[in-house]
């Protein structure tokens, strides 16, 4: 607990303004704002044949094998070099000091992932392609709206594929503390990486805009917390670089 307030107070108000209030704001946007605009199905329809009653872009093979499968191994082939070099710094004394925040991105990374499958899992909103607005058999559900009688759960929710995009924001709070310039790299591949992944199921009529956001909203916190509770690195007093013009 020391060492969580700790976290907490060595950080200043910027620190907080970027990382918490303003993710904090956006989700509640998201959730009361959002829905109203429409945007989710203005999006959906540009990919939606109402003639045909299907989304003409399902099968792609450049969205199935390239942006699905390519992507998601992708995500999975960074996690696996992480981890492959924590396991080396045992070995190799270069390495050594870097053991910490290397063991830190790949836990972070994971715990991300696996936090999104079990929001997927229990959710009971169902994806584009299985609603009755785009041929499908499903009714469209608000957030925290029940779901009707004899409709089985969609787990359609939050985008599951964006998020192995989304979780490589790991590499973001694990080298903010030293490397800013190289963290700041990382947020926008990691931002870029998980936007393109789960816009290609939009496409698809996989999943909805809003599904992604969401995913983006529940990793960042998720990964903020994970970066407060049990830093990356040990840091005595470091201040200075925290408050570096421009670190965020």
């Amino acid at each position: 607990m020391n060492s969580f307030l700790a976290s907490i107070q060595r950080h200043d108000l910027r620190f907080w303004w970027w990382h918490l209030v303003l993710p904090l704001g956006l989700g509640l946007l998201l959730w009361q704002v959002y829905p109203a605009t429409g945007i989710d199905q203005m999006i959906q329809s540009w990919y939606y044949d109402p003639a045909a009653k299907v989304f003409p872009l399902r099968n792609e093979p450049w969205l199935t094998i390239g942006m699905h499968s390519g992507l998601k191994m992708l995500a999975i082939a960074f996690s696996v070099a992480v981890f492959g070099a924590w396991t080396v710094s045992f070995f190799e004394p270069a390495l050594q000091p870097e053991r910490r925040r290397l063991g830190w991105i790949w836990i972070a990374m994971l715990f991300a992932s696996l936090a999104i499958s079990v929001l997927k899992g229990t959710s009971i909103h169902h994806c584009p392609w299985d609603l009755l607005d785009y041929g499908g058999y499903a009714p469209r559900l608000a957030l925290f709206d029940m779901l009707p009688t004899g409709i089985q759960p969609g787990r359609c929710f939050p985008g599951g594929h964006a998020s192995g995009g989304f979780a490589l924001l790991a590499l973001y709070f694990g080298l903010r503390d030293d490397w800013p310039v190289a963290a700041r790299f990382a947020l926008i591949g990691g931002l870029a990486l998980g936007s393109v992944m789960g816009w290609s199921q939009t496409m698809r009529g996989a999943h909805f805009l809003s599904h992604t956001l969401w995913s983006a909203w529940v990793i960042w916190l998720l990964l903020l917390l994970s970066y407060l509770a049990f830093p990356p690195q040990h840091h005595q007093g470091n201040l200075g670089l925290l408050k570096e013009p421009g670190n965020i």
